[in-house]
């Protein structure tokens, strides 16, 4: 995917989030096509979830939530501690991306991916809490 594919497809997917019931079939078709971005490609989906998080408010919860208990939660079920480092180290480059992360929920991911962000994320918010006061 191009850059700009990855930014219109990201563009869309935080439009189904934020049209609710107005949302279009571009919108319905970014979930499904990320969803199979982070089964398919860690990579690329990995790149999509990335700028979605940054065209998000930094006080808008609901939208933080609603990227890590969709595509965040998808990427570490299918790639598990493949990919857990390297969205550790967005969280740790990132306030916005820490929120997200931190709403994977357990029943999402395996064991030992839980293990790898219950270990990092409470340094990682304090980190960026600290930033913030």
């Amino acid at each position: 995917m191009t850059e700009e594919e990855i930014r219109q497809l990201a563009a869309d997917y935080m439009g189904y989030f934020t049209r609710g019931a107005a949302a279009q079939d571009r919108q319905f078709k970014a979930v499904e096509m990320l969803w199979r971005l982070c089964r398919d490609d860690a990579g690329t989906g990995f790149r999509v979830i990335w700028v979605a998080v940054n065209l998000v408010d930094a006080d808008n919860m609901k939208a933080l939530s609603f990227l890590g208990t969709g595509p965040l939660g998808d990427l570490i079920n299918f790639h598990g501690q493949d990919v857990t480092g390297l969205l550790i180290e967005a969280a740790r480059e990132n306030a916005n991306f820490c929120v997200a992360l931190s709403c994977v929920g357990r029943s999402m991911v395996s064991e030992g991916a839980w293990k790898d962000l219950t270990g990092a994320l409470p340094s990682i918010r304090a980190h960026h809490s600290g930033l913030n006061s």
